[in-house]
């Protein structure tokens, strides 16, 4: 087998041999058995593969560059448990803690579609199942922590490669200060609640890999699910009014903004790590920076902090209209070819 690169990473044939060996020793069955094992493009954390067994099709996850940092495996377990308890991801057949793999059943879905409505709101109303869950975790995620442990695993010379990195820095520490007193009960949080994350049809929903998992605030799902997506001013006021069934008060609404602009700023880290190790990230770090720079400059005013007029101006316009496609990076940051 030649290697194949993923979007999780590259699949090589010791992968493969790593792979057929797990999937044999959980099921008891012979390698000749196994059918249809192919990488499927999605997630960027882990290889991600599908394969047939004796009449059923299930989803194998391998663990990609990387994801050590990344990722607790002892604390996804504990989530996983948790979240299958509420009905939220009832997916999974079998994984490893020490080696972080991951079997589950394979769900007959449709992509999600951020701008589907019908998709939205069931998302929406997932993030709430989520967040009111009665059973907590031990452990806090805490984003800004969480981006400073990835960046001491950085390259000194490959980190903070974004234009304007450390004005975009001193914002959000601003921000993640201030909304720290805004009263926001913490809660279980997924961490990573984009499209690709979550498996829908017309009797399911289920949100699954449950890697960044942990106790934190809300607004990390809901920074994770906005920044993975092209999504205008207008579409996240209609994300927060879908959460609280009502128009957010101004509060929740500024706290919201900035875990948004939080939320960029961990996956910018994300994708700096992912780059030092040479492997190719694509056009999500475009949104990342955009929703980290553009919104950091418009939520500081709805703590009082004052920004510069014409920069205002612009960052707002940016995130109303979503002008992704005039971020210029690209020169300044080399994509893994």
């Amino acid at each position: 087998m030649q290697d194949i690169q993923t979007t999780g990473g590259l699949y090589t044939e010791e992968d493969r041999k790593t792979v057929v060996s797990n999937i044999c020793e959980v099921f008891d069955c012979a390698k000749e058995d196994i059918e249809e094992l192919v990488p499927v493009q999605a997630g960027l954390t882990n290889i991600v593969l599908s394969f047939r067994l004796n009449g059923g099709k299930y989803v194998y996850r391998h663990p990609g560059l990387g994801s050590e940092i990344l990722v607790e495996r002892g604390r996804e377990t504990i989530m996983q448990k948790i979240v299958e308890d509420a009905g939220i991801d009832t997916t999974l057949i079998a994984m490893d803690v020490d080696e972080g793999w991951r079997i589950g059943r394979y769900i007959e879905h449709w992509d999600f579609d951020y701008f589907n409505l019908n998709d939205m709101v069931r998302a929406v109303m997932l993030f709430r199942r989520l967040h009111a869950a009665p059973c907590h975790v031990r452990w806090n995620f805490d984003v800004i922590k969480k981006a400073e442990g990835i960046r001491d695993q950085i390259p000194p010379e490959k980190y903070g490669l974004f234009p304007e990195f450390q004005e975009i820095r001193e914002r959000i520490y601003r921000l993640a200060e201030l909304a720290k007193h805004d009263g926001i009960r913490k809660c279980n949080i997924h961490g990573d609640a984009r499209d690709v994350n979550f498996l829908i049809n017309k009797e399911e929903i289920h949100l699954i890999d449950w890697e960044y998992g942990g106790y934190g605030d809300p607004g990390f799902d809901i920074g994770s699910y906005v920044c993975g997506g092209k999504h205008k001013l207008a579409d996240i006021d209609r994300i927060l009014f879908t959460y609280y069934r009502r128009k957010p008060t101004e509060l929740q609404r500024r706290h919201f903004y900035a875990y948004i602009a939080i939320t960029g700023w961990f996956f910018m880290h994300w994708a700096m790590l992912k780059l030092s190790k040479g492997q190719a990230v694509g056009y999500l770090k475009e949104q990342w920076y955009h929703f980290a720079k553009n919104l950091s400059i418009v939520a500081l005013p709805m703590y009082g902090v004052e920004v510069d007029r014409e920069q205002y101006k612009a960052a707002l316009k940016a995130v109303v209209n979503c002008d992704l496609e005039d971020l210029e990076f690209m020169n300044k940051i080399t994509e893994v070819q």
